[in-house]
């Protein structure tokens, strides 16, 4: 038995079968509650070890708390099919685009089922090239986001006076005490950042008067306008915008190479993990001698 992985309060071993975890786990509490005895007297030791799932494949990431797997026991039964598991992956957040959830997902999933590499890696490929060519729907790239008040309010740092960043628009000076807007600072004391879909909004709103409720949407475009950072007054290029609904977009054209390169993004911690060169899902080519290097 050999320990591959643990976190909190678990631990992953490989082991050849469930009965040999079965046994192991009985001789391990055995031999702590030797070490550790139950000096309370309570009626029941404290300590208490649980096997609760057999993978058939695990894989585990460079980063702490990051793993995938295919379960086949779990909690006492044989499942009917190996059920996929993952934990720590950005494919869980409820933010993430319905593409880079895709790309993650697939990889995870090929990765845990033990898939060679050149077909990994030429799965990856086309899903660079047809994102990298415009081939995708564009709703698969516009992400979501909530309207947080918070975020689109300003103070200043002399006075304490709070002002929303589309009323800075039209100030020079904070109106209490004369400090200029340019050094204005978060709620939180912290340098305001205007950028991604905060950015698209303050465009939406000074160039196409729109309006918006509790949320929004964002996409990362190639687009050759220009918004007013309303706190230094800069003329910033438009890179992101942002909207309310799919059809706001139909105008624009998505930043191909940026979310093509989400692929790697997303590939990059299995391919770490691996010890697999990343950049091979640019060309489709995996460099498997050493002549293929000159």
């Amino acid at each position: 038995m050999k320990v591959v992985y643990g976190h909190t309060d678990s631990i992953y071993v490989q082991i050849d079968s469930v009965e040999e975890a079965q046994t192991a786990i009985k001789e391990i509490e055995s031999s702590v509650r030797e070490h550790f005895p139950n000096v309370m007297g309570l009626e029941k030791h404290p300590v208490v070890l649980e096997f609760e799932k057999y993978y058939s494949a695990l894989g585990v990431g460079t980063t702490k708390n990051r793993n995938a797997g295919m379960i086949t026991w779990d909690d006492g039964e044989w499942l009917d099919k190996p059920k996929f598991t993952m934990t720590g992956f950005t494919a869980k957040r409820v933010s993430e685009t319905p593409f880079a959830k895709e790309i993650q997902l697939s990889i995870l999933k090929k990765w845990v089922t033990q898939e060679p590499l050149a077909k990994i890696n030429i799965h990856l490929y086309e899903m660079y090239r047809s994102v990298k060519n415009g081939e995708i729907p564009i709703s698969s790239l516009v992400k979501r986001s909530r309207l947080k008040s918070e975020r689109f309010k300003v103070k200043c740092a002399e006075c304490n006076s709070k002002y929303n960043l589309e009323e800075c628009l039209d100030l020079k000076w904070c109106k209490k005490c004369g400090t200029e807007t340019s050094k204005f600072v978060t709620l939180q004391n912290k340098k305001p950042s205007v950028g991604s879909g905060i950015a698209g909004v303050l465009y939406a709103k000074q160039k196409l008067n729109m309006v918006f409720d509790d949320s929004y949407l964002f996409l990362k475009v190639n687009h050759d306008d220009t918004f007013i950072n309303p706190l230094t007054k800069e003329e910033k290029a438009v890179q992101y915008i942002s909207g309310t609904t799919y059809e706001d977009f139909n105008d624009y054209e998505p930043d191909w190479l940026h979310y093509a390169e989400q692929v790697l993004k997303k590939a990059e911690p299995v391919y770490r993990a691996m010890n697999w060169d990343l950049s091979s899902i640019r060309t489709g080519k995996l460099q498997t001698r050493l002549d293929e290097w000159f």
